[in-house]
């Protein structure tokens, strides 16, 4: 089984000093330059029925091509992780049962954290991603502990992890540099994927959650 993280866009409507990828978000010496259609022509060759593709940013809801990549996701049998803020999230989010939402409440307040919770489906998350939230899961990094819940799965299936970032660079997983080319000129490499990866644990526990 594979896992793509892929990060589509640095474009978002939050600025929350915390954020990891601050750095990054709507500035114009990071632009997006991988379309929806340069994703889809690159997980066509590599993912497999039944993989896990996770959709992240930035935030995910205000890329342009996201419906599109949705639509093929299902058409694919992926099973698909959307960790969003909730910026565009709407009624589209029912069609596609695929998928898991982690909503994210950052800086938001009650009654938009409401409103975009009627769009979710009862395996979707809601975490409160706060700063002080965020630290102390930081200070708990030694602990398989994720996504606001005690992860019952401790290992995870995966041979093969990508992290694919905006501007269609291809590494291993977001904490390894090692230079995979980009999703116009795949550079595939022989890598071990570690059992206890906190990316791949957090990711399969969410996908684990779709019914």
């Amino acid at each position: 089984m594979n896992y793509f993280l892929l990060s589509i866009t640095n474009a978002c409507n939050k600025s929350c000093g915390y954020c990891v990828v601050k750095k990054w978000l709507n500035n114009p010496e990071y632009p997006d330059k991988a379309a929806a259609a340069d994703y889809i022509a690159f997980l066509e060759k590599e993912m497999q029925a039944g993989d896990v593709v996770e959709l992240t940013g930035g935030e995910p809801t205000l890329f342009p091509g996201l419906i599109g990549m949705l639509e093929w996701l299902k058409e694919r049998g992926a099973k698909v992780i959307l960790r969003t803020n909730g910026a565009l999230l709407d009624e589209w989010r029912k069609s596609y049962p695929c998928m898991v939402v982690a909503l994210a409440r950052h800086d938001s307040d009650e009654a938009y954290m409401e409103e975009r919770k009627k769009c979710l489906l009862p395996w979707d998350l809601t975490l409160e991603m706060t700063k002080d939230h965020l630290d102390e899961t930081r200070d708990n990094m030694d602990k398989p502990v994720l996504n606001d819940i005690e992860s019952p799965l401790k290992t995870h299936p995966f041979k093969r992890m990508f992290h694919i970032t905006n501007d269609g660079k291809v590494r291993f997983m977001s904490c390894c540099d090692e230079d995979m080319g980009t999703i116009w000129d795949y550079k595939p490499r022989n890598y071990w994927c570690c059992p206890e990866c906190a990316f791949a644990l957090g990711a399969w526990n969410l996908a684990a959650r779709i019914k």
